[in-house]
């Protein structure tokens, strides 16, 4: 049986660490038949005639290894597992967009990048009615991921999403609506922190919260592909709210900066990521006692997707490869290896930080990237730099 292969690739080498090796073969003839009609086992069938997929990510490469690896054994199709640098990977796949036939046949699709290939119309789809139970995944995510509308052509296999952390000795009724937490914040000067959003996105998440409960909310930035100059031009508002409150607020420099000044008790409150928290909990940065929600006053979350490129060598095996990801096995091997919260609403995962019902009901998705990077610099201009 043929192995996995698995690289890692540096920013601007070609060259990588094999995990495992073998000779890449020419791809086999597949069947000819349209994705988009096909039945599912025809589409195992033309994958196992392709041979091989080739997966390119840029995290959790003992997951993905492991991934490739059970791939392999019920399928019998070689899995190319490329871990790179995450702007290294995009750049290849642009450089080969217009190539009839790419080298990469899926893609972990995140950050700034959403809106960019998606602008660059550079993966093959829609998607949502070819992947077995679509349904399952997160419905918000196939919508709408960094503020922009996918179209279904991104399929959703991993959630992240910040909320609100605290120490339940210091906190003894932790702010549900947006009163509340003002109420807190004045009651407690320094106590409640987040980073500075140029530095992490758990203080975007905040800054954003806040946006959006000084100007007038967020659907109107909805769909949007640049940003729209009068639906930012009252965002004074929002920065006159941190300066108001510049001598209550702990502003932090990192997203772990923000969890390390809780565990030493200089802060009782923050906007934190939860697979972060868990990560800082398990290295013994961050107090068992601590814990987290989503407040009823809303946190951005969201997660990151696959896509398949549009000149796939090896299309029906990327699509595969995305079922597989999704599956409820691979789903919860990979919160059990890595503690990144399934992109599935079927399972029921135990010791999670954050509840599905917080989840479905108090997270809110990012408005689009645009708003997003002009935020950010707003808020360093307008609020760090005074």
């Amino acid at each position: 049986m043929k192995r996995v292969v698995v690289l890692l690739l540096g920013l601007l080498l070609v060259t990588g660490t094999l995990f495992a090796g073998g000779a890449k073969e020419a791809p086999k003839a597949a069947p000819k038949i349209d994705l988009q009609t096909a039945t599912w086992d025809q589409i195992v069938a033309a994958a196992k005639s392709e041979g091989e997929v080739t997966f390119y990510a840029w995290y959790f490469p003992d997951y993905f290894k492991e991934a490739g690896i059970d791939f392999e054994k019920k399928y019998g199709i070689k899995a190319n597992v490329i871990i790179g640098d995450q702007t290294a990977n995009f750049n290849k796949a642009i450089a080969e967009k217009d190539q009839p036939v790419g080298t990469i046949d899926v893609m972990i699709v995140g950050g700034q990048w959403v809106k960019t290939t998606m602008d660059l119309n550079l993966f093959y789809g829609p998607l949502k009615n070819i992947i077995p139970e679509a349904d399952k995944l997160s419905p918000s995510l196939w919508e709408v991921q960094e503020g922009v509308l996918t179209k279904g052509y991104l399929v959703p296999f991993h959630r992240n999403q910040t909320g609100i952390l605290y120490d339940p000795e210091q906190v003894k009724n932790p702010p549900q609506t947006w009163d509340e937490l003002e109420a807190w914040i004045d009651a407690n000067p320094k106590k409640f922190g987040f980073n500075d959003p140029s530095k992490g996105g758990s203080g975007q998440s905040f800054v954003h919260t806040v946006i959006a409960y000084t100007t007038g909310g967020l659907d109107k930035y909805k769909g949007d592909t640049d940003l729209v100059p009068e639906k930012v031009a009252n965002w004074d508002k929002a920065w006159k709210w941190f300066q108001d409150r510049k001598d209550k607020l702990t502003i932090t420099v990192s997203n772990n900066d923000s969890i390390i000044r809780m565990n030493g008790g200089e802060i009782s409150m923050t906007v934190a990521w939860d697979d972060n928290v868990s990560d800082m909990m398990a290295k013994g940065n961050l107090f068992k006692r601590a814990k987290m929600y989503i407040p009823k006053f809303g946190l951005a979350g969201g997660g990151d997707t696959m896509g398949v490129l549009k000149n796939a060598p090896h299309k029906a095996a990327a699509l595969l490869w995305i079922a597989h990801i999704t599956s409820k096995e691979q789903q919860i091997k990979k919160f059990q290896m890595v503690k990144a919260y399934p992109a599935r609403t079927d399972l029921t995962i135990e010791g999670t930080l954050l509840t599905e019902e917080d989840r479905m009901n108090n997270a809110i998705p990012w408005f689009p990237a645009p708003y997003k990077s002009h935020m950010i610099s707003e808020f360093v201009k307008n609020v760090m730099m005074k």
